[in-house]
């Protein structure tokens, strides 16, 4: 059960989380660990949507339901199922649940297109999934925008008041911060946060917690906050 369980993976992705499960092991294994895992970073990804990446494993409606269950248990949504078996694609359209990733290559039923876009064309979407544990965002996020992602987080653009970023690892926003930031959430007090304008409503490094003062400021500069002895500072950001 170790081995399955560490092919267990988490990510963030522009809809929500992203977990993949290994599609062999009896199902009733694949219940509990995932029970494990997501009762372990409760906090971390409770008020998600989950996307569930399946492989070729056989899952009827029942089964899906469960799943279901299993989300819902721990305040997760499950949204869509994604599926190399065409069965289980069905069971997954038959309860309502999307098939498919916006932007992603396949047709609208989650079948592989067997030939990609060329570069250029109108149906090519720049992939916004992270390699090694890191989520890049080439935008600014708005109020009401929040993006989990278990690893690294880096925004090019602005993160605006009613914005949040809730990451294991570190976050740098290539711009303005004025929203809430949690870095470090599954408790790395090494984790920092880096901006080029540090104007934050919150910010958080692993159970720390720093408000911004009221005062308004003259010239800034680019700050990296971090925890120096057991506590929140704010210091130049040495680019």
């Amino acid at each position: 059960m170790e081995q399955v369980a560490s092919q267990i993976g988490i990510k963030g992705i522009r809809e929500g989380l992203l977990i993949s499960v290994p599609d062999r092991g009896s199902f009733a294994d694949l219940v509990a660990l995932l029970n494990v895992e997501l009762a372990q970073k409760q906090a971390f990804l409770q008020g998600s949507q989950v996307a569930l990446q399946v492989g070729y494993r056989k899952l009827d409606k029942e089964y899906l339901r469960q799943l279901q269950a299993v989300f819902e248990q721990n305040q997760l949504e499950l949204w869509a199922v994604l599926a190399e078996d065409p069965s289980a694609r069905e069971a997954a359209r038959e309860l309502a649940l999307a098939t498919r990733l916006s932007g992603s290559q396949t047709d609208l039923n989650g079948n592989f297109l067997s030939q990609m876009p060329e570069p250029g064309t109108a149906n090519t979407v720049a992939s916004a999934q992270p390699a090694q544990g890191g989520l890049i965002l080439k935008e600014t996020l708005r109020s009401g925008r929040s993006i989990f992602h278990e690893g690294h987080v880096v925004v090019i653009g602005d993160v605006n008041p009613g914005a949040e970023i809730v990451a294991s690892g570190d976050v740098i926003v290539w711009g303005r911060l004025r929203g809430l930031v949690h870095a470090g959430a599954l408790g790395d007090e090494t984790a920092v946060i880096c901006a080029l304008e540090l104007n934050p409503t919150q910010l958080r490094i692993a159970d720390q917690i720093a408000i911004s003062p009221d005062e308004k400021r003259g010239r800034t500069i680019p700050e990296q906050v971090a925890i120096r002895n057991g506590q929140i500072v704010a210091e130049m950001w040495q680019k």
